[in-house]
């Protein structure tokens, strides 16, 4: 007993989407913009895990450059997901230009820039680059006075540059895809604990909720909810801090270096977020309980002073975020087990922001029955690839 009236289930529902983050919220609002009657659960509040733990950044990165993808996946899948993401960047951007939203969503797309850390990472962009501008995608080589325009740092003197890509409060931007898919019809509910599932029923703390569909989305702990996922998605830890306002004010654009490890961007009110590191404490940066790791913590210290070293900087807060890392690297995006009932949208490896869009609109036209390439695309990232 003791459970609220007004925050009940209801008894049916077209899809039930188990995860309350951003792909969750984002698959929900693609599903009501086609009509299609869904309601979203969420055991705690909207973007309390990854999903408002990052460092906010909307990129076309991935976990590796080009080359390696082509390499890994094959070139057309490579192209395809590099393609996939940057059509749901350019929506994504349309779609914020005709919504109302508040000023905390902090949304800039001023570009973003992957610098190299040493010799080793400036020749794999050198790569990177010109692979990509064969493959029509907008980057440029930029060099140290550039950089040092920009984010203020003469240590890290070479890079790539993407105009296209943008930082936000992913938290916010959560909030607002629940605002926006609520306002078109979608049932969001909070507090609401997800018991098990089957074909055609989600078993939750107020009862069950009958349903055509259900999609869990809760990335790294969806093995709680299916189990078999626990071979295939890895709960890792990520470390972020935020600092005070300081005095310095550089364009809010998003940075990675490090081969991906480290990554940082500055806000308008001049507040430094950065994350990464784990590489310090990799082994102990596993699981899902969400940890402040002071080893880690403390080089997330040293880094900012290596690159910013005439700064001084003091951090406001810290806090981790569990992140669903696929064996592969790539996201399990569709029927989990060859049953068309029950789908999966998890394992995005620290870069669900960059590609939650077009995961929201991949799903929506698949279970639309809608013919358009991000559903085609769809068919590469199932769980059907990994046995």
């Amino acid at each position: 007993m003791n459970q609220s009236f007004w925050n009940q289930p209801p008894a049916h529902c077209d899809v039930v989407i188990v995860g309350g983050g951003l792909i969750g919220t984002s698959i929900a609002l693609h599903l009501s913009m086609n009509d299609i009657g869904t309601c979203l659960l969420e055991r705690g509040h909207l973007a309390s895990g990854a999903s408002g733990r990052n460092d906010g950044q909307i990129i076309l990165e991935t976990v590796d450059y080009y080359p390696r993808m082509i390499e890994l996946y094959g070139h057309d899948t490579a192209k395809g997901i590099l393609s996939f993401k940057r059509k749901g960047q350019l929506a994504l951007h349309q779609f914020l230009e005709h919504v109302s939203h508040s000023p905390q969503l902090a949304y800039h797309r001023l570009g973003s820039l992957t610098l190299a850390y040493n010799q080793a990472e400036r020749l794999k962009i050198e790569a990177a680059v010109d692979a990509m501008l064969a493959d029509g995608f907008s980057c440029e080589l930029v060099d140290g006075d550039t950089i040092a325009s920009m984010i203020g740092t003469k240590v890290l003197d070479f890079g790539k540059y993407d105009p296209l890509d943008a930082v936000v409060n992913p938290a916010e931007l959560t909030r607002l895809f629940a605002r926006e898919a609520a306002i078109r019809g979608c049932q969001v509910h909070e507090g609401v604990q997800v018991t098990g599932v089957e074909s055609g029923m989600v078993h939750h703390n107020y009862g069950a909720t009958k349903c055509e569909i259900v999609i869990i989305a809760t990335n790294a702990y969806c093995a709680d909810i299916l189990p078999s996922y626990k071979q295939w998605v890895y709960p890792t830890r990520g470390q972020v801090f935020a600092t005070h306002p300081s005095p310095q004010r550089f364009q809010p654009v998003g940075c990675i270096t490090n081969f991906g490890y480290d990554y940082w961007h500055w806000t308008e009110d001049g507040r430094l977020i950065l994350g990464g590191r784990r590489f310090v404490d990799e082994h102990q940066e596993v699981g899902t309980e969400e940890l402040v790791n002071q080893k880690v913590q403390a080089a997330l210290e040293s880094f900012a002073r290596e690159i910013y070293p005439d700064m001084s900087l003091e951090v406001a807060t810290r806090w981790s975020g569990i992140m669903g890392f696929s064996v592969d690297g790539l996201p399990i995006v569709g029927p989990v087990s060859g049953d068309p009932t029950v789908w999966s949208a998890v394992a995005f490896t620290g870069y669900g922001l960059g590609m939650a869009w077009s995961i929201g609109s991949g799903v929506a036209d698949v279970l639309a029955g809608e013919e358009t390439s991000e559903a085609d695309f769809m068919a590469r990232l199932s769980a059907n690839r990994l046995g």
